[in-house]
């Protein structure tokens, strides 16, 4: 009988050549952090995992850590962190060490052990053992085999799984002016994952090999729900279950500026002048005054509230039925609005002058006869002065520069007036028309 073999005792962090030992994942994981120069709760901060997670990952304590799928996707979004490869570091990762104090079997004892018992066997018994070997190994072959193509077929038929692992709350409230999430989940490897909004929008990404995913969820102001469901590779089924979360964005804290309009008055009529406009705002705004009729028209004009908030003026406006929109915008964003509704209307003809870039001078006529406010010698008319003529069929005006005037006939601004080359006369009708005319 041959001496026992008797092996040394290795040195710790050797294998059996004597050539060093790689790290352990926990060991990796610190030095890779402490080589980034980070603390654990600065990388819990960052990543969203809580810090006795990440130190139990370092130390290896299993008992810390949640389900092993969860604890996988925060290993290697760690890994990923920390600049090690996530697959490698989820590759060598070990479940749950086995329970200590349990001595591992001698090989050469278990070993011999059964050679001298075969020994003492009478051949017939050995030839009849090693027949019932052969027949078992045979069937225990066809076991695994079949065993396999059982799974195979499951894997194949059985729906794929999902779930989210992050958020791991059902319902998140988030700040105000947050506009998207990051969902991380896992499902089969290579599976299609399909996200629904509440808002209507669809998102889709794939899991990777080892059954992870992630995927930027966009989010609106208010709740917002996301239903999630797995579709596997091949055969196109879909999970039989799905995952949700529900994000709920707190509203910005805006007030919007009131708008208080006194003129004009709901369905005001108005005859032969423009539109009165009164109102009371946030003192020092800009109004915007936009109108719309009915045949899709639109006239825009501004006025300004002053110290007291205070807006006064009026719009020029053509014949027909408009609405009246009043906006004031505050310094955040929020808007205030007011709206009326007015009806316009014109008998005979009306004409406003608004001097222009430069004073010119101007004589004019109605109806055939000179109007005495301007006079045989006529009327300079500074920038900015606006003048109204009404008559029953006709208002001739002659300026010495037309081009230069703002003229509006019955509300509606008329363009193209003069040829800027000298004096000339126009003539504005009830009709609508304007005509050149020979009068001086």
């Amino acid at each position: 009988m041959s001496d026992p073999i008797h092996l040394s005792p290795q040195a710790p962090g050797l294998n059996e050549e004597g050539a060093p030992q790689a790290p352990k994942i926990g060991d990796r994981l610190r030095q890779a952090r402490e080589r980034r120069g980070v603390s654990i709760a600065e990388a819990s901060a960052t990543l969203k995992i809580r810090a006795p997670i990440l130190d139990a990952f370092e130390r290896e304590d299993h008992s810390q850590l949640p389900p092993r799928v969860y604890a996988l996707g925060q290993l290697r979004t760690y890994a990923a962190y920390l600049g090690l490869d996530p697959a490698t570091v989820a590759a060598g990762w070990q479940g749950a060490p086995t329970p200590e104090g349990a001595p591992a079997p001698t090989p050469s004892q278990g070993a011999t052990s059964a050679m001298g018992r075969l020994v003492a066997l009478r051949p017939g018994v050995i030839r009849s053992t090693r027949g019932v070997l052969a027949m078992g190994g045979l069937g225990l072959a066809v076991l695994v085999i079949s065993g396999f193509m059982v799974l195979q077929l499951l894997r194949f038929i059985l729906p794929p799984s999902i779930a989210i692992t992050y958020p791991i709350e059902a319902l998140s409230n988030l700040e105000a002016g947050t506009l998207s999430y990051e969902l991380r989940g896992t499902a089969d490897a290579r599976a299609s994952i399909v996200i629904n909004t509440s808002a209507g929008a669809q998102l889709t990404t794939e899991a990777d090999e080892s059954g992870l995913w992630s995927l930027l969820v966009p989010l609106g102001t208010g709740r917002t729900e996301v239903v999630a469901h797995a579709v596997k590779p091949g055969t196109g089924g879909e999970s039989s279950t799905t995952a949700e979360r529900v994000f709920v964005v707190a509203l910005p804290d805006k007030v919007a500026p009131e708008v208080t309009v006194t003129q004009p008055s709901t369905n005001l009529a108005v005859e032969n002048g423009d539109v009165p406009i009164s109102l009371l705002t946030a003192p020092n705004s800009e109004v915007a005054i936009t109108a719309t009729d009915t045949s899709g028209g639109l006239i825009a004009a501004t006025i300004t509230s002053d110290a007291s908030g205070t807006a006064t003026g009026g719009i020029s406006l053509p014949a027909g039925r408009w609405t009246l929109s009043f906006s004031v915008t505050a310094a955040d964003g929020a808007l205030g609005q007011a709206t009326r509704t007015v009806d316009v209307s014109f008998r005979g003809v009306m004409v406003s002058v608004t001097g222009g870039a430069s004073s010119t001078w101007i004589r004019v006529w109605i109806d055939g006869q000179l109007d005495p406010t301007i006079g045989v010698s006529g009327k300079t008319i500074a920038p900015g002065t606006r003048l109204i003529f009404t008559g029953e069929k006709r208002i001739e005006i002659r300026s010495g520069d037309p081009s230069v005037l703002l003229i509006a006939l019955n509300g509606r601004t008329i363009s193209g007036i003069g040829s800027g080359t000298g004096a000339e006369t126009y003539a504005f009708l009830s009709t609508g028309q304007v005509q050149k005319s020979s009068r001086r």
